[in-house]
């Protein structure tokens, strides 16, 4: 064997070792994933009928109290509030989990986090903290985490198997939003309940840079740039949803896989909480 047909084997033999390599990381890191969010998922649910979990003692909060009233008056008045996720198991498990997202008829059902220190730590880490290319959902320092503020920004991956918040295009065709319009959020001390008014083909602003929910005119400003800062034709809005900057809402983000310099958002605004009208 020449020289030349040596190297040629050389790189051949080199680079199948390389892509062997990748495709075994790849498929690793998907089974790892799978089991982590299943065990998590089957582990932290007390009750398996979510029905069930709606509890009565919050009194209606008015859209002119401040951030400060609400979170005081949220507190006061809650006595009966149950979770039907297991906080205490899931704090042992990461520390950075204050939140549980469920999105009835989506693969949506996993817990959301916030890193102390850095907010791109979970685009690559799992709910229990390992390196992972699925990472979590998760919050920014921005925002923090009480839902009770203007909005309240969740992200998640798109990814190919469908996980995380893939599912989340699934709200570009009509027919799906008008059907699946209810996403639940559980914490330690409450069930947020919120009804998707928005679903929009987006720009890639970082929102919590270009809007501060302390300013009024900021969050007027992002609700009509989800009319003006977005795709038509692969963007939904209801005209059946009333929305102000008085409300608090949760917006979704995810990534597309053909444009790349944009963001598909979910956009929800709060209804009830702890069962009782916000």
């Amino acid at each position: 064997m020449n020289l030349k047909k040596f190297v040629l084997l050389t790189s051949f033999i080199l680079a199948m070792a390389m892509l062997i390599g990748v495709v075994s990381y790849i498929i690793t890191d998907e089974i790892i994933n799978a089991n982590e969010v299943t065990k998590l998922q089957k582990s932290s649910y007390i009750c398996n009928d979510l029905s069930d979990a709606s509890v009565i003692g919050i009194s209606n909060i008015s859209n002119d109290e401040s951030k400060e009233n609400k979170e005081q008056s949220v507190e006061r008045e809650n006595s009966n509030y149950i979770s039907p996720i297991d906080f205490d198991y899931l704090k042992k498990s990461n520390p950075d989990i204050f939140a549980w997202i469920n999105i009835p008829g989506t693969a949506v059902d996993y817990p959301v986090v916030q890193h102390p220190t850095d907010d791109s730590y979970y685009l690559k880490h799992g709910p229990e903290g390992m390196y992972s290319a699925y990472g979590c959902p998760y919050i920014e320092l921005s925002d923090s985490g009480s839902f009770l503020e203007f909005n309240t920004v969740i992200y998640g991956h798109n990814m190919n198997d469908g996980s995380m918040f893939a599912s989340l295009h699934d709200f570009e065709n009509k027919d799906f939003f008008e059907k699946h319009r209810e996403i639940v959020i559980y914490t330690a001390e409450h069930m947020f309940t919120y009804e998707v008014f928005a679903a929009v083909m987006y720009s890639d602003a970082h929102i919590p840079y270009y809007f501060n929910d302390a300013i009024e005119s900021d969050r007027t400003s992002f609700l009509n740039s989800l009319v003006y800062d977005s795709i038509p034709e692969r963007s939904i809005i209801s005209d059946d949803a009333t929305v102000s900057e008085d409300n608090c809402i949760i917006t979704l983000s995810t990534c597309d896989k053909k444009l790349r310099d944009n963001r598909f958002l979910v956009v929800a605004v709060l209804k009830q909480i702890d069962g009782r009208e916000a």
